[in-house]
């Protein structure tokens, strides 16, 4: 995980959270959220706001992109031999294509976060402390520091699911530009993985649009893009990544993991679905 990245997102989390409730904190502590909300949205809709994204953006993709850049080099070229698949003249190119695919999914990602802050605010249990901060019954320092307590929590949790879902989206579009259809999900496998995550490990799941992603947990996403998610997707690029003779694929038809041989998922793959 790129620990540059998730600082950043961290960073700008924080920044809005701060700014918006220094900007209204007289009117909260008076027990109305009202302002705090339209502070929130104008903050994203903003043309300031809007060029800041773009600008980080493209800081956060660059970033990004460095990691297993060696290994990358080494698919292309291999991927470079094959006569079926069009690519880009040299690696450079072939970068610049996900790197704006990148930038499109972080510019998506920072305009969201107004509205992330905003989720902090509609915790019940916030409600309950404005309305003891309004009563008398609970010190303004004391709501002020739970309230930050909270937001900072919640802008790490944003912050590393933000960055391992950057880095599985390059995996996906560097997958896709090389010809790959399909990845095998790589489950951590230790004491704070899910069941439902070790369930899908080695599982082969399709490059698909995000409402055929795997669901668990009543939540959507390929591996790396849940919360806290420390799985990877590790494609499969070639035929030759195959040397079993069954395999476990995820359905996203009818989200169930189902048993296929060898050459029908060969088969699956050139066509690029089930």
């Amino acid at each position: 995980m790129n620990k540059q990245v998730e600082k950043i997102i961290n960073q700008i989390f924080e920044s809005v959270f701060k700014k918006v409730y220094n900007q209204n904190k007289k009117s909260l502590l008076k027990g109305s959220k009202k302002e705090i909300i339209n502070s929130l949205l104008r903050l994203e809709e903003s043309k300031k706001f809007k060029t800041f994204a773009s600008k980080v953006s493209k800081e956060l993709a660059k970033k990004a992109l460095s990691s297993q850049n060696s290994l990358w080099k080494k698919y292309f070229k291999v991927a470079k031999k094959r006569k079926y698949i069009v690519l880009p003249d040299t690696y450079k190119e072939f970068q610049l294509a996900v790197y704006k695919k990148a930038v499109q999914h972080n510019f998506k990602m920072i305009k969201t976060i107004p509205q992330q802050v905003l989720k902090v605010y509609e915790y019940q249990y916030i409600d309950t402390l404005i309305k003891q901060v309004a009563e008398g019954n609970l010190p303004r320092g004391s709501f002020e520091k739970q309230l930050k307590n909270d937001g900072h929590k919640n802008a790490k949790v944003i912050a590393r699911t933000e960055t391992a879902k950057l880095q599985t989206t390059i995996t996906e579009n560097r997958s896709l530009e090389l010809g790959s259809k399909a990845y095998f999900w790589i489950a951590s496998n230790d004491a704070r993985t899910r069941e439902s995550h070790k369930n899908m490990n080695n599982v082969v799941v399709f490059w698909r649009p995000d409402n055929e992603k795997p669901k668990l947990d009543n939540m959507q996403g390929n591996a790396g893009e849940f919360p806290n998610c420390r799985c990877d997707a590790s494609p499969i690029l070639d035929e030759r990544d195959l040397i079993r003779n069954n395999y476990a694929v995820y359905d996203y038809r009818t989200h169930k993991i189902i048993t296929m041989n060898k050459s029908k998922l060969i088969e699956c793959l050139k066509k690029g679905q089930l």
